[in-house]
């Protein structure tokens, strides 16, 4: 059994003593001390094993990462261990076709929240529908708000998209 080193044993200390803290906060009836400790629990368990991009590091040879791989497997399953980045950092250092294929997995992260975001931000408000003719002027009340779908021209009774929200289906 290897020894851990001193500065470990102090960042694993330090989680274990905010996380004590938290406890006492909570029995105390102080739920949001209890919260903010716990948050710093978790950027303490972070700053672990996600450390940071600068935080210069030695290479870890091929056996010392075997090593740490089946140590881990006595109490973690095998996606646990690939989850931790670190890990897969350092797989990525001695396969390059993993390592590809880490770079294809971030890209696609990065456009998915892209996605994300992109959906979330987006005007919900707007509850316009393809007939909305339950208002004889043509006003759209399902959005909260009154706003026309013009007519097209050269077309009676066929409607354009919405001026407010140009995404909406016009009225048919």
């Amino acid at each position: 059994m290897s020894v851990v080193p001193s500065k470990l044993a102090d960042r694993f200390a330090h989680v274990h003593d905010l996380v004590d803290l938290a406890e006492t906060y909570a029995e105390d009836g102080a739920p949001v001390s209890a919260t903010h400790n716990l948050v710093d629990a978790i950027k303490a368990i972070r700053a672990i094993i996600e450390p940071a991009p600068d935080q210069d590091r030695r290479p870890v040879t091929l056996e010392q990462l075997l090593a740490t791989v089946e140590g881990a497997r006595r109490t973690r399953e095998l996606e646990e261990i690939a989850a931790v980045p670190w890990i897969a950092e350092v797989i990525g250092q001695h396969a390059p076709a993993i390592r590809a294929l880490g770079e294809v997995a971030a890209q696609a992260e990065q456009q998915y929240r892209t996605a994300l975001i992109e959906w979330m931000s987006r005007d919900w408000t707007c509850l316009c529908v393809v007939s909305c003719d339950e208002d004889p002027a043509t006003a759209c009340s399902l959005s909260g708000q009154e706003h026309v779908h013009p007519e097209i021209p050269g077309q009676p009774g066929v409607y354009g998209p919405c001026p407010l929200h140009p995404d909406a289906p016009g009225d048919r």
